[in-house]
């Protein structure tokens, strides 16, 4: 049994999660449009406040798959681009696998995200992740549409269709809502040489490395958040003990000190020493964790250019999250805006000086960005829109990829992972979580050593105490 592992930024999991944008809005959307304004011819819809879905919709009982031939003649009926158009295959496509593999609606991906984590565990499934995975089953029909597309409009035989999908879905465009694209351009795809179609596919490969990655990072958060949760007061009683043992031992070095021959100046120099322990604690330091990723393709230029992606995101997301500092009230759109901005700052803050590392940094700004986007279009509140792809385009197109970097890349960042799950206890904590007669007795372990601590705590004391009472009684001899 899968549990929800994206957090609502409002706080209410009947709202909506932000991190994928369904079809069915994308069709309400544009048929509002071209009713509202049959006289439009972008594409472009006013976003529909989720307060305005149906009821059935709003639980989610109700799925829409569409075939081929409704979509496409919904996407002419409504002025779509062909851009648009691929993309509203697309989800549809992502919609039905997700429909016909694990029951879940659009809804309840629209309220609830893509991701689903095992609390017996440290497994997880993240649905566009799975659709990756089993994108051979659908590519058959892609070219099928793709040969009806080319029927209908002779030019689109120049654009190279498989570098139009890897693009798609490495960018992630697929889960905004369609009428936020109506100014891209599918001619970008158009005579690719054979080194840019390379660039995409490899792209797409690096890409889906990187959510992977991030996937896997979601889950090591999840768990030892649900850890701390389950175990919160036994945890706090054992971090406490175990700081203050390691006081009372330090305590206990000053008493051995001959230097030190009274209680006053041994309470004096133990003053001393924590009030510098609770500066350094406070300082605000960041400790850098430097990289250990070496590899051909970090180069400053290829680095500089993915710090600049990374910069433009964090600040679309910025102007994203206005609330936070243009409101001053605890209103939910403040409250929503400053969690999503938080989270932002805190990856864009991060020292990371790989190409790998980095590019994961910038994979999870775009995520946040999709979420954030996505919600402020589900509350009918003012969006800014960014084509990320397009600074991509700019300053990350020449990194050398191949067969084998990619593979390299894609075993240091599975070795990483591994890594951070053994460190975090993951499984070992995922079993004690999910498991009531495992965490009954994990709890009954843990108050075993808080009290094993309590004993050590009072032994030090004690012999703080009596080493002290003999400096005082040799001092009261001479």
């Amino acid at each position: 049994m899968y549990t929800n592992n994206d957090k609502d930024p409002t706080g209410d999991k009947s709202h909506y999660n932000g991190s994928y944008y369904p079809l069915f809005l994308d069709i309400k959307e544009l048929k509002t449009c071209k009713e509202a304004k049959p006289e439009v011819k972008s594409g472009k819809a006013e976003p529909l406040p989720y307060e305005q879905l149906e009821p059935d919709q709003k639980k989610g009982s109700s799925q829409k798959v569409y075939n081929a031939k409704e979509l496409m003649e919904l996407s002419i009926q409504y002025d779509c681009s062909e851009f648009q158009t691929i993309v509203l295959i697309l989800k549809n496509a992502f919609e039905g696998h997700v429909f016909l593999t694990f029951g879940i609606t659009s809804m309840i991906l629209f309220e609830q995200g893509v991701m689903r984590v095992d609390p017996a565990g440290d497994s997880h499934c993240e649905f566009s992740l799975h659709f990756l995975d089993h994108l051979d089953l659908y590519n058959d029909g892609f070219k099928r549409i793709w040969q009806q597309l080319q029927e209908m409009s002779p030019h689109l035989k120049e654009i190279c269709f498989d570098s139009l999908l890897f693009f798609l879905l490495s960018s992630q465009l697929y889960k905004l809502p369609v009428s936020s694209l109506v100014s891209f351009d599918i001619n970008r795809f158009r005579n690719l040489n054979e080194k840019r179609k390379r660039f995409f596919r490899y792209y797409f490969e690096i890409a889906t490395i990187a959510q992977k990655t991030i996937a896997e990072l979601l889950v090591i958060e999840h768990i030892n958040e649900s850890y701390n949760e389950r175990f919160r007061e036994c945890i706090l009683k054992l971090s406490t003990r175990e700081s203050l043992l390691f006081q009372i031992k330090t305590k206990l070095i000053y008493a051995n000190d001959p230097m030190i021959r009274t209680e006053e100046e041994l309470e004096k120099k133990y003053f001393s020493f924590l009030i510098t322990q609770e500066i350094e604690k406070d300082s605000g330091n960041v400790k850098l964790k430097y990289a250990e990723w070496e590899d051909e393709n970090d180069t400053g230029e290829h680095s500089s250019g993915l710090k600049l992606c990374i910069r433009h995101l964090f600040r679309a997301i910025s102007k994203n999250c206005r609330e936070t500092f243009t409101v001053s009230d605890d209103s939910e759109q403040t409250v929503y805006a400053t969690r999503f901005f938080m989270e932002s700052n805190s990856i864009y803050n991060e020292m990371n000086f790989s190409f790998m590392d980095q590019f994961i940094q910038y994979q999870r700004l775009i995520n946040v960005l999709i979420r954030v986007y996505n919600t402020r279009v589900s509350q009918h509140l003012p969006t800014e829109f960014f084509d990320y792809t397009t600074i991509e385009q700019d300053n990350i197109p020449f990194i050398q990829l191949n067969e084998e970097s990619v593979q390299k890349l894609k075993f240091t960042s599975g070795e990483k992972i591994s890594d951070l799950k053994e460190n975090n206890h993951t499984a070992f904590k995922g079993k004690h979580i999910a498991d009531d007669d495992l965490a009954a007795i994990h709890e009954e372990y843990l108050k075993m050593q808080i009290r094993f601590l309590d004993q050590k705590i009072a032994g030090v004391i004690t012999e703080i105490k009596n080493i002290m009472k003999q400096k005082s009684i040799g001092s009261g001899v001479l």
